[in-house]
């Protein structure tokens, strides 16, 4: 018999007889194969149940027990974001010019720096040759304005360049692109 044989035979031969996991309700001599948290501060700590018991225990799990209602909102807002600081889309370093790098930091990575609806920087201008400026002569406006202005001008825009009212132009698709683009970028500054 060659060696590849004996080493086969011997693995294929049950040495070891396993004695299967018994449920972990006391009384039950079913097979506990399937896993289920002790508690929801012992995640990684598991209690071994046959089918029948499993489904019991699951119908009477609830993860949220004792949470108030704040709580609850907190811990779905975090496992949304994989427990990662988030904040408000066009703030995040790198995005752009018109970053407040002073409210940025550790202790108030999911602060949002709102400002009044109505209230804009009186002394803001893009900076020559910006994204923002190239927006603001797309849509043929001058700094300062307020995002309520940038709105009422892209409306107006938006329905005389749009490829529909001229007969599937494709200048006029082009040009509805820009005006989109200009749009978002303006949109997305914090400046006005």
């Amino acid at each position: 018999m060659k060696k590849r044989d004996q080493i086969f035979n011997i693995l294929s031969e049950p040495h070891i007889k396993v004695k299967p996991r018994l449920c972990d309700i006391t009384g039950c001599s079913k097979e506990g194969k399937y896993r289920a948290p002790k508690s929801k501060k012992e995640l990684d700590k598991y209690f071994w149940f046959c089918l029948d018991h499993v489904r019991l225990y699951n119908a009477r799990w609830n993860f949220y027990t004792g949470l108030s209602q704040t709580e609850i909102e907190q811990q779905l807002r975090a496992d949304t974001t994989w427990w990662r600081p988030t904040w408000p889309l066009g703030t995040n370093p790198g995005s752009g010019p018109c970053i407040d790098f002073g409210s940025f930091g550790a202790d108030n990575w999911d602060k949002k720096n709102k400002k009044p609806a109505d209230t804009h920087n009186v002394g803001w201008r893009p900076k020559p040759g910006s994204l923002e400026e190239e927006a603001l002569a797309i849509f043929d406006l001058n700094a300062p304005v307020t995002k309520a202005e940038v709105k009422e001008k892209y409306k107006k825009l938006v329905k005389k360049n749009h490829p529909d009212t001229n007969g599937d132009d494709p200048d006029a698709e082009e040009k509805l692109k820009s005006i989109n683009r200009a749009y978002s970028t303006l949109m997305a500054c914090d400046a006005i």
